[in-house]
């Protein structure tokens, strides 16, 4: 059985979306798919070429995992062998600085948003009474995390318009959903501010 090294993978549907695509490839026999290890095995006479392709073409990441039988792969090029190499040490670096990246955005997001409100903690002087001038930062910041984070929306909205939604989907819909609420309401609050309606102003918040 040839081990491959799967990369994308985030919940149950994209375990059972990947392996629906290769079990189409022609050759094919039989295919076993493993969300906790990344990992999927397969049986058959189709080309690792196709089998990546495949996986690929679903949204994907894929490449020959481990040395397993060098004597089948022995005829393969060495573009595939950097393929693997890649997706093993590219995935967990690049987290830790998304994730990184991510935390110290909020926590500055956190700061604006409930620092002042719940604790008292000082603002600059510009932003005192200032609501809207809040919300832009805050809108700011929420859109640069959005940024840093992409790679849900991609793989969400992908996946969805495939019809073979997941939880990248459910990240997609749900955070992007309350971000253009958010937008609609600040813009609500800036014209209220606009025409001097404080009350107004103070609903939106």
């Amino acid at each position: 059985m040839e081990q491959y090294t799967i990369t994308g993978m985030s919940c149950a549907a994209c375990q059972a979306r990947v392996e629906k695509a290769v079990r189409k490839v022609p050759g094919v026999t039989d295919c076993s798919v493993s969300l906790l290890t990344n990992s999927m095995g397969v049986e058959g006479t189709a080309s690792p070429e196709q089998i990546i392709a495949a996986v690929e073409n679903a949204g994907y990441g894929a490449g020959i995992r481990g040395a397993g039988d060098t004597r089948k792969r022995g005829s393969l090029s060495a573009r595939i062998a950097e393929e693997e190499e890649a997706l093993r040490d590219r995935t967990t670096p690049v987290l830790k600085k998304r994730l990184l990246a991510s935390v110290g955005f909020l926590l500055v997001l956190m700061y604006f948003s409930m620092g002042h409100m719940m604790w008292n903690w000082p603002l600059p002087p510009f932003f005192e009474n200032n609501h809207v001038a809040m919300g832009l930062v805050q809108l700011l910041l929420a859109g640069i995390i959005m940024v840093i984070n992409q790679k849900f929306f991609i793989s969400g909205f992908k996946s969805l318009f495939h019809g073979a939604p997941n939880m990248d989907s459910t990240i997609a819909l749900g955070s992007g959903a309350a971000f253009i609420y958010s937008t609609v309401m600040l813009l609500a609050m800036t014209r209220a501010q606009a025409d001097g309606d404080s009350a107004k102003v103070m609903e939106y918040m």
